[in-house]
């Protein structure tokens, strides 16, 4: 890829408030996956840095729970409202570092700002229970935050992960060390200044920027409580491990292979919309993008004659363009996995019905897969079982629930499923028997900060929402005072004599 004229800025992390020279001289190249303009020299964190940043999220943790809850409140709704405002530049960042088209980019800010808004009225409701267990005696329990929490994101929506991590962990109590994937970094440290200057202590939340020697330095250093990680089930396992050396506790979501369950009853228009954009939003890089399209076979035929129609019309091209359905891939990394399956499709024996190509006579410089439909995939191909995180889309067919059942779940992934059927019965039937932690029925991907989401299999564990992001922000302590001098308490009762 060639690069631009425009020059580069240097980018540092950002510890103690500030941006900091680092410990380390080396850098990476943040690049625009549409042109291969060179946006900056990142600094590429080693271990020493993360210690510094470890040790300045100690001093302000300590500093934010002197604060009364509501001067904390404060501060998150300042930061919401900043997140808000600056969603144009927010959004044209995330767009440039990873190719997200602009106006979905955009509209990350402000669900992020309402992300905030929602953890801010959290914060005074961390409460524990009083227990009657022993009369004479008071028993309860308190909700304590962790200390410090790592969190480790991924590349594919920077804003939305940023927000939605970093903020459950400070409304508990907490403050955080963020390691921003090396693909799409510059968000977070723009977010991160925002919260400072809403008045955050200066460390609350740490930026480290970095590859996989600095991801490993925030899993395995001591002064961490706990980690939150998005990304994939290799690099989950790894984190799992490492953590546990030092017993921190883990939130971890990683891959997915969705099934987007279409029956011959449903409402074929909206599940048709539904599963392009499930699966070509963000150029398929998310991870409970509707991948595998099962089908009725009833309904195969016409079914996915209109999805060849549909998918011809997704406008592939730069994300800053409004008209621009879908933009490129985020790296090169990507560009080569996602070609490469390509490759592996075809000689499996699946049809390209639409798409396939790598448009490089039109963006010869950007790293665009066109949307890709395949079928007469079966589930034995790696095209069906593999997370891909790209722009194809397979089509399998069923006869009935049982095996629809049966193909849903025949993956290590547990992540998501969507099911589209008019009949209600049968949709909480099956919704009992898809296994993944979160199941969309005749709708796609709504999340709200208040609603469990998270995996099960392969797809990790816990939640980064609603009550699992307290769980794994936070650590109970249970108390019992005998307040009544009448009641037992435990003892020998012969010490006494002689």
């Amino acid at each position: 890829m060639s690069t631009h004229s425009v020059m580069p800025v240097r980018e540092l992390p950002f510890i103690g408030g500030a941006p900091r020279e680092p410990h380390s001289s080396v850098t990476f190249e943040a690049v625009n996956p549409a042109n291969g303009e060179m946006l900056a020299h990142v600094a590429d964190c080693d271990a020493v840095d993360v210690d510094r940043a470890v040790q300045a999220a100690g001093e302000a943790q300590r500093e934010w729970m002197s604060w009364d809850a509501g001067r904390r409140i404060a501060v998150l709704l300042r930061w919401a409202d900043a997140v808000e405002q600056q969603r144009a530049e927010l959004g044209e960042t995330d767009t440039r570092n990873m190719g997200r088209v602009l106006r979905e980019a955009l509209g990350d800010g402000a669900a992020s700002a309402r992300m905030i808004r929602y953890w801010a009225g959290q914060v005074d409701r961390m409460t524990g229970h009083q227990v009657p267990a022993n009369s004479g005696h008071l028993s309860y329990t308190t909700r304590e935050p962790l200390g410090v929490i790592g969190v480790i994101m991924p590349w594919n929506g920077p804003v939305g992960s940023f927000c939605s991590r970093v903020a459950p962990a400070i409304a508990c109590g907490n403050a955080a060390v963020v390691k921003p994937s090396e693909m799409s970094p510059l968000s977070a440290l723009r977010l991160a200044v925002l919260l400072s200057e809403a008045g955050a202590p200066e460390g609350l939340v740490n930026v480290v920027t970095g590859g996989g020697v600095t991801g490993a330095a925030v899993a395995e250093h001591p002064g961490i409580g706990g980690v939150t990680f998005t990304g994939s089930v290799p690099t989950g396992r790894r984190i799992a491990h490492a953590a546990a050396e030092t017993f921190k506790k883990t939130v971890l979501e990683l891959g997915g292979k969705s099934p987007n369950i279409v029956f011959e009853d449903a409402d074929l228009d909206a599940a048709g919309r539904g599963a392009l954009w499930g699966v070509f939003n963000n150029a398929g890089q998310v991870c409970v993008a509707g991948t595998r399209l099962l089908v009725q076979r009833s309904i195969a035929p016409e079914f996915i004659e209109q999805l060849r129609r549909r998918a011809a019309r997704i406008r592939v091209g730069d994300p800053m363009d409004p008209k621009t359905h879908m933009g490129p891939l985020a790296s090169q990394q990507q560009f080569e996995r996602v070609s490469n399956y390509l490759r592996i499709a075809r000689d499996e024996g699946a049809r390209v019905l639409s798409g396939g190509g790598t448009p490089k006579d039109t963006h010869p410089e950007g790293l665009f897969v066109e949307p890709t439909v395949l079928t007469e995939v079966s589930q034995s191909m790696r095209v069906a079982r593999e997370e891909i995180f790209g722009p194809i889309l397979s089509v399998l067919v069923f006869d009935d629930e049982d095996e629809a059942v049966a193909l849903a779940n025949d993956v290590e992934y547990g992540l998501s499923a969507n099911i589209w059927t008019r009949d209600l019965g049968r949709m909480h039937r099956m919704a009992g028997l898809v296994q993944a932690g979160t199941i969309w029925g005749n709708t796609m991907r709504l999340h709200h900060p208040g609603l469990w989401f998270g995996g099960i299999k392969a797809s990790g564990q816990g939640s980064a929402y609603a009550e699992g992001a307290i769980e794994g922000s936070t650590r109970v302590r249970r108390v019992t005072i005998r307040f009544d001098e009448a009641a037992p308490t435990p003892a020998w009762g012969d010490l006494d004599g002689d």
